[in-house]
């Protein structure tokens, strides 16, 4: 890494570090997954904090090199998905994206085709008018491609012509596409993609469970 370095990123996870600091990971064009530090931002006056929560767009700039933490020096939200966060169906669909991220992928390791779909996954939830569960298992699929599983996925559901066809069509269509059709019987595919994931992440997806609660 550079002396200063520039990212475009999506947050995903904050955790506290001391009294003050905090270490933020997030997904970025340019690096992938990368950790950082943000100091002193649960401070009242920090600059920093109202820029650095979860699923935020943001533009970021950090420096620092070698064994320690980079430093967060400026953070610009590009969007913050406001509307997603107040309807919870949508939210727990975000923040299943963002765990599979967060736990999938290696650190430091550059994936643009994995950044586009998560930015257009967020972009599309917070649009209205939204079909949940075709526009996540579009993500699923996606995901598996953007990690080179899709051909294993593929080679798996070859027994399931119906549910084969149903993950090709989803893989090409655009986010924005899916409201242009009628997508039936998707619970099937649906399941299997999330069994594949957790079969081949070999850890569980927490959030999960909280994409089926009802509350």
């Amino acid at each position: 890494m550079s002396r200063e370095a520039n990212y475009q990123a999506i947050i995903l996870k904050k955790q506290a570090y001391g009294e003050a600091d905090e270490i933020i990971t997030f997904f970025s064009r340019e690096a992938g997954k990368v950790r950082a530090l943000a100091k002193s931002v649960k401070l009242a006056k920090a600059r920093l904090q109202n820029a650095l929560q979860a699923l935020f767009w943001v533009d970021l700039v950090l420096a620092g090199k070698g064994e320690h933490l980079p430093k967060i020096i400026f953070a610009e939200p590009r969007k913050t998905f406001s509307r997603l966060r107040h309807d919870l169906n949508s939210l727990k669909r975000a923040f299943y994206a963002s765990e599979l991220v967060l736990k999938f992928t290696p650190d430091g390791q550059r994936n643009e085709q994995l950044f586009d779909l998560l930015l257009d996954f967020l972009k599309y939830l917070e649009a209205e008018g939204t079909d949940l569960e075709s526009a996540l298992a579009k993500f699923k699929a996606g995901f598996l491609s953007a990690v080179g599983l899709s051909a294993t996925a593929h080679q798996t559901l070859e027994s399931h012509t119906d549910q084969l066809n149903l993950a090709l069509a989803l893989e090409a269509c655009s986010f924005t596409d899916l409201n242009l059709k009628t997508w039936s019987n998707i619970a099937p595919l649906q399941k299997f993609l999330s069994d594949f994931i957790v079969y081949h992440l070999e850890r569980e997806v927490k959030s999960e469970a909280f994409l089926k609660s009802v509350i």
